[in-house]
């Protein structure tokens, strides 16, 4: 369907396809440069008029790029810093991972080779995206509707949940009680026993959820005798943002000094920590050690199998 108008987000993301598009079509009439991307050529014209302007800093007409289609024939030159495709969004690579497992559930025919090269190029994919995405014929309806019954008859379901922080599926039994939705983003609210508090999941994060619901049970959080978990850190530096991510008054942060501040998860001990670049060192708990531990020896790891490239040292 060709389209006499377009929005300005629209314009743009053509405008980063059509310099790559024509280098590899000088000379094309300007009808089928329309066609292709399905404006009019009142639209297309209007896009080529913008992309004249465009160029490197300094911007005279050594840096614009040169581009000629008075004649009805598109061509153009002194484009070669804007060559390459503009890279994929996240939402466009999601798309495109999807597309890579229908092609690899659906079509049986399919060689060894070209299998192994779409596996290859969906876990590349998935390296900049991450894992949790797949095709699931039941859909997040499923999920969806068994949780909105959990809200309406005050029950509790039992899930599994993917975190990134810990990059760990988990078991929990949540009492759900809405839905909100950010950035094209849904998420539920919910009270859950494992972190014995309220906390907010992305429902396409939840993995699996049972079909049974669970009769809905105060616990001592609700009633408002939960006691969170008290650490304590030794301070080596402090700032305001130390402060601030504990919550604390810039004041309350002394160098040398100890500090206890309250918490309500061990991992969330363990990232603060870590994030705070040497100004914190942990006491207690221990399993929040124990954590910061093993990341840093996972992460050293990486280091040592060649998995992150270390910086090129100067010579003298």
């Amino acid at each position: 369907m060709v389209k006499k108008t377009t929005t300005p987000i629209e314009q743009t993301s053509r405008l980063l396809n059509l310099v790559p598009f024509l280098l590899t079509h000088q000379g094309i009439p300007l009808d089928d440069l329309a066609n292709h991307f399905g404006v009019s050529k009142d639209v297309i014209l209007d896009d080529l008029n913008t992309l004249w302007m465009c160029g490197l800093p300094g911007y005279t007409p050594l840096e614009l790029i040169d581009l000629e289609f008075d004649s009805g024939y598109v061509t153009i030159r002194n484009a070669d810093p804007l060559a390459q495709v503009r890279s994929l969004d996240g939402s466009e690579m999601v798309a495109l991972a999807l597309g890579l497992d229908l092609l690899l559930t659906g079509s049986g025919d399919l060689s060894v080779d070209l299998s192994t090269k779409i596996k290859r190029l969906s876990d590349l994919l998935r390296e900049k995206i991450g894992g949790q995405i797949s095709i699931s014929d039941s859909g997040r309806s499923e999920v969806r509707s068994l949780i909105e019954r959990a809200i309406k008859e005050r029950a509790s379901v039992r899930i599994h949940y993917f975190s990134p922080q810990i990059d760990e599926i988990k078991e929990r039994t949540i009492t759900p009680f809405d839905f909100i939705r950010e950035d094209s983003i849904e998420y539920v609210r919910a009270f859950c026993q494992l972190a014995d508090g309220l906390r907010t999941f992305r429902m396409d994060r939840i993995t699996e959820i049972s079909k049974d619901l669970i009769a809905y049970i105060p616990t001592q959080s609700e009633t408002g005798s939960v006691v969170a978990i008290t650490a304590i850190a030794q301070i080596h530096r402090g700032d305001r943002s130390t402060a601030e991510a504990l919550g604390l008054a810039p004041a309350a942060v002394q160098v040398g000094g100890a500090l206890s501040f309250p918490a309500y998860s061990v991992e969330w001990i363990a990232r603060t920590v870590l994030a705070s670049r040497g100004d914190l060192s942990i006491t207690t708990p221990t399993e929040a050690r124990r954590s910061i531990v093993q990341s840093i020896e996972s992460t050293l790891a990486l280091y040592e199998d060649g998995a992150i490239a270390l910086a090129p040292t100067k010579r003298k």
